[in-house]
């Protein structure tokens, strides 16, 4: 990413969610994962989310 001039708040904010996804599912290697993992990550992120007020 460095190589690639990535600004720097960019890279740090991929750092924080690869090691979010890699505790959310026991420390296993991303390698050992699929489709099923991350769909259980992203739908676990989800329920948190707010419904947002649409204006009328």
């Amino acid at each position: 990413m460095y190589l690639k001039r990535y600004a720097k708040s960019t890279i740090k904010a991929y750092l924080y969610w690869i090691a979010s996804f890699i505790r959310f599912n026991p420390m296993r290697h991303p390698t050992t994962m699929g489709h099923n993992e991350v769909e259980l990550f992203l739908a676990f992120l989800n329920s948190f989310s707010q419904p947002t007020k649409c204006c009328s």
